[in-house]
């Protein structure tokens, strides 16, 4: 199940990034990693694989395209039981026109950390894309 170790990954993985932000952008960032919590906490697929990230990452994490990919990102999803995974507090937005670096501190099993996000926009919103450097 590589996809639900990269959202695993995502929700749980340490990295650093700096940078300012400014405008709606930010605000639609912060809303998108707030949907992103909610989301893998609640293992609601649909709003995950649907609204949340990029076709590309998507994709690439499940191995499949189009509507298949769809299907096998809600399905794992579904099954994910990641518990609570929560924004605390941004720390760092930085955004270059169509993408943004997000540093936040997240709490997941009990415990707080900073997390790393990569956004980009498709389709004019802000979604979540690949989490490596």
């Amino acid at each position: 199940m590589r996809f639900r170790v990269l959202i695993l990954a995502a929700a749980l993985g340490v990295a650093g990034c700096g940078g300012g932000g400014g405008g709606d952008d930010r605000s639609d960032v912060e809303g998108v990693l707030k949907d992103f919590a909610k989301a893998v906490t609640d293992s609601d697929g649909e709003k995950f694989c649907n609204d949340l990230v990029t076709r590309d990452y998507l994709e690439k994490t499940v191995g499949a395209t189009g509507d298949n990919a769809v299907e096998q990102c809600e399905q794992q999803i579904g099954q994910l039981k990641q518990g609570s995974f929560k924004i605390v507090k941004f720390d760092k937005v930085e955004i270059d026109g169509d993408t943004a670096t997000v540093t936040a501190q997240v709490r997941t099993q009990g415990q707080t950390v900073p997390q790393v996000f990569r956004l980009e926009k498709q389709d004019g919103s802000f979604r979540l894309t690949s989490n490596q450097p």
